[in-house]
């Protein structure tokens, strides 16, 4: 609240609610003479007063040293700023979590008008009953409470002092009983009256007296108390709020019996007085008397001990927001977010958190034992590790963070270490939608149906003669393929080849930057390929991947993430507002299309490419009603699995594996999927309400051709008679103008030798020759590679590791080169100018097969 709202909260209708009559009217020279005239005697009669009241043993100077130094209360001492609850709300509003500093004060600021008349009558009848009628403190109370005291023997029933002294008590922090305070405080309640009206000093009482349970002020009582504002109130609720300042710690609605029955005596004391002095009349008396009070069940509105992910991570964006926006440190802007009553609304969905906070906590996801009590992963027991996750789920059409979880299992503490935020680990294959295949479409320097050979390559600079990167196992290549088959069965060697010759390192980065990776002075290690991959100088958090990803599902357009929409003051006025900062990173076409290619990571193998989607079998939302596209992500030795994918409703990225304090944990066999598995469990929650929903295409600018798996380019009459089988084709999108134009020449009719034994050392037929017997001259249909067949550079199918590390390998041939034809070569055997001796036939080679597409073999550094 601020100094105005505070001091000035009222106007002349407000003034109905009092007995005191309000009229303005413009002062002549000679009442402003008599006003001064008058405040003056005021202060002098005060003075004379306690003067005369201690004549006996203190003596005139003395007063008049202890009034000389006493604290002067000033418009800014009386503005409660600090001490206030801040309020965490979610996306509907609803208060998620309260943060109430070191000093857990639990209190919300009221002006005038919303503190109702029976509170405010409630508050005088028995605290100050004399309120609109003296100056700031009141001999007759004094003299009451005296004889009070006395006849309760000791129990004190009413106190001594005024509404407005108790004001000065409260502000200044003084409640030492001595002779001293208590002269200082009647001489400044005086001064309090002549500055400000009945009505600002007793709605100052409202906002500072102590209510107990860590409340202070008659709003954070009543909620907690009743669980109602303070204009839901009925008289006897007003009642019993009014009766406990005078000790919170006796009058305690959740302390033991005799405190309820103690509070109920002094109910009936205060709708006593309140009958007594005309405030209210004998039926609502009685009705009051006879209302069973029922108190809302305790709920701890000073900060929890343990606060969620989600909270603490919007704590952290709040302190850098007001940070940066009042050019203060960030230990002052936490010091404001916990102390100046502010109210923070985010952008957290509840049935979304609901959603993380059900899995992420149920043990079976991560399990550290077997049914039969054997250990699962005996590293992380020999290293004292725990199996760890984290997700993050965002709202792609706003980058609003709609949650989040940050670890295994059940949160202990207020901000802990938050896996979802704040770690930094390999993404592996999912890097690879967003640091090579989206850019390298959106510039249109491949389609989705670019074909690249899938075979051995040297592209480590600092080892050039060693094959990387590898595939799973090091050793399986699929050939020519498809950039939506690689997307499909994460292959790493084409992502290298396509950033390497098509996109570079430059053009990576800067579409990095455009989908939230704002780290492009060290993403890359001496800019080697290994990013490509996943490999990277400093890892990635799930939140950023999260939001990278959110980049495709909205259509190309990056929406900033975010947690925090707007942040308000105690008084309600907004203080900062989120701007929903954006960028356009992918053309609409672009991003329609890579989030086609995407969806079959989920799907089965539909044509002669063998390879099922690498998340195939483990996601499916809504039964399939709901589409789902993404990328799987494994990194080496198996130290980390992610899956970052999106629905039309949302975005989410989750990670799983070990936090590796003591020493690299590598994940098992029986782990393998629970990234998967987390996801898919998560996500069916979250849209289990929400209506069947697929991606669409734009209705501009794709254009949608036929084409040859094996060539990317248009059907030509032997693309069908491939020998591995007739499904070489599907309906592809392009953007519009980089559709291809040419027929494919990669299937090709060729003639053979076919006589038994005669192949090449890679299995392949050589091309007929003249003199080859012609019962063994066959036309078939076969591969011709566009660069030329393929040929090994190193021999053998082995590769050479010293301690641990690889100092040679040979390259194993990729799958599809027993089924194409050098072109070079005309058969050897039966050319008349080869001599036979040279000729060595080999026998067929047989296809190379993999269980395990994903490719972990990713640099962890």
């Amino acid at each position: 609240m601020n100094q105005d709202d505070l001091l000035n909260s009222y106007d002349e209708e407000d003034d109905e609610s009092t007995n005191v009559e309000y009229v303005e009217y413009t002062p002549s020279f000679f009442s402003t003479l008599l006003s001064t005239f008058w405040s003056t005697f005021k202060i002098l009669t005060a003075i004379v007063l306690i003067a005369a009241f201690l004549i006996g043993g203190l003596g005139l100077g003395i007063i008049t040293a202890w009034i000389s130094t006493s604290k002067i209360l000033t418009d800014e001492d009386l503005a409660i700023t600090t001490g206030l609850t801040t309020f965490i709300h979610d996306i509907e509003g609803n208060i998620i979590e309260t943060l109430t500093g070191s000093d857990n004060i639990n209190r919300e600021v009221v002006t005038s008008k919303q503190i109702p008349d029976i509170l405010a009558h409630a508050i005088v009848a028995i605290e100050d009953e004399r309120f609109y009628q003296h100056s700031g403190f009141d001999f007759i109370r004094i003299g009451g409470s005296v004889i009070k005291l006395l006849e309760n023997k000791g129990d004190i029933a009413q106190g001594g002092s005024t509404i407005t002294q108790q004001v000065y008590k409260n502000v200044t922090g003084r409640f030492e009983q001595t002779f001293e305070r208590k002269i200082q405080e009647i001489y400044n309640a005086v001064l309090l009256e002549m500055k400000y009206d009945k009505k600002q000093i007793i709605t100052m009482y409202a906002n500072l007296i102590n209510m107990g349970n860590g409340c202070y002020g008659f709003q954070s009582a009543s909620k907690m108390y009743f669980n109602k504002t303070l204009d839901q109130l009925n008289l006897a609720e007003a009642a019993i709020l009014a009766a406990i300042p005078n000790s919170p710690g006796i009058y305690d609605p959740y302390g033991k019996e005799e405190n309820v029955r103690k509070l109920m005596y002094r109910r009936e004391d205060v709708l006593d007085k309140m009958l007594e002095l005309g405030y209210i009349d004998q039926k609502e008396y009685d009705d009051a008397l006879a209302y069973e009070i029922v108190f809302a069940e305790k709920v701890d509105y000073v900060s929890s001990s343990v606060t969620s992910y989600f909270v603490d991570y919007v704590i952290t964006e709040a302190i850098k927001l007001l940070s940066e926006q009042n050019s203060i440190s960030e230990l002052q802007a936490e010091r404001i977010i916990y102390n100046n009553g502010l109210h923070i609304y985010t952008t957290l969905k509840p049935q979304v958190q609901n959603a993380l906070d059900t899995i992420f906590t149920d043990p079976a996801y991560f399990a550290e034992y077997r049914e039969d009590g054997s250990i699962i992963n005996i590293d992380a027991i020999r290293y004292g590790e725990k199996p760890q996750g984290a997700m993050v789920i965002i709202d792609q059409y706003t980058g609003g963070i709609a949650g989040l979880y940050g670890g295994n299992g059940e949160k202990t503490g207020s901000r802990t270490y938050n896996r979802a935020t704040g770690m930094q680990r390999q993404p592996g294959s999912t890097f690879k939608p967003i640091a090579v295949y989206g850019p390298a479409l959106d510039l249109k320097l491949i389609t989705a149906a670019t074909v690249v050979d899938d075979a051995p390559c040297y592209l480590d600079p600092k080892n050039p003669d060693l094959i990387y990167p590898t595939n799973y196992d090091s050793t399986d290549y699929q050939g020519l393929t498809t950039i939506r088959n690689a997307i499909k069965a994460s292959v790493n060697v084409i992502a290298a080849k396509v950033w390497s010759y098509y996109l570079g390192r430059d053009n990576s980065v800067e579409y990095l930057e455009s989908v939230g990776i704002h780290r492009s002075e060290y993403i890359y290690d001496d800019s080697t390929v290994s990013a490509a991959i996943g490999g990277l100088a400093v890892g990635v958090s799930p939140l950023e991947m999260a939001s990278a990803y959110s980049t495709f599902a909205n259509r190309g357009i990056h929406m900033d993430a975010h947690s925090i929409t707007k942040i308000a003051n105690n008084s309600k006025e907004t203080i900062f507002r989120w701007g929903n900062t954006y960028t356009v990173a992918y053309s609409e076409q672009s991003a329609a299309i890579l989030t086609n290619i995407m969806e079959e990571v989920v799907k089965p193998t539909v044509t002669t490419y063998w390879i099922n989607g690498t998340a195939y079998g483990a996601i499916n939302i809504n039964q399939g009603n709901i589409a789902v596209a993404g990328k799987t992500g494994t990194t080496s030795d198996y130290l980390d699995k992610w899956f970052c994918g999106f629905t039309p409703y949302y975005t989410a990225a989750v990670w799983y594996g070990y936090d590796n304090k003591q020493a690299p944990v590598s994940l098992v066999n029986e782990e393998y999927g629970r990234a998967l598995k987390l996801w898919n469990s998560v996500m069916n929650i979250v849209h289990e309400n929400l209506a069947p929903k697929q991606f669409t295409m734009p209705s501009t600018g794709i254009v949608k051709r036929d084409i040859c798996i094996y060539s990317g380019k248009l059907l030509s009459e032997f693309c069908t008679s491939d020998p591995r089988g007739p499904r070489t084709v599907v309906s592809e999108y392009f953007i519009e103008g980089t559709e291809p134009k040419e027929i494919c020449d990669t299937h090709q009719e060729v003639v053979v030798c076919a006589y038994p034994g005669n192949k090449d050392e890679y299995g392949r037929f050589y091309l007929a020759s003249d003199d080859c017997p012609s019962n063994y001259v066959w036309a078939m249909v076969r591969i011709v590679r566009p660069d030329g067949a393929y040929k090994k550079v190193n021999e053998g199918t082995f590769s050479v590791k010293v301690d641990g590390k690889v100092i040679w390998q040979f390259e194993r041939v990729p799958y599809d080169a027993v089924h194409e034809v050098d072109m070079s070569i005309v058969c050897p055997l039966h050319h008349k100018h080869q001599e036979e001796e040279a000729v060595t036939p080999v026998a067929d080679s047989s296809p190379i097969t993999s269980e395990e597409p994903d490719n972990p073999d990713i640099p962890d550094n």
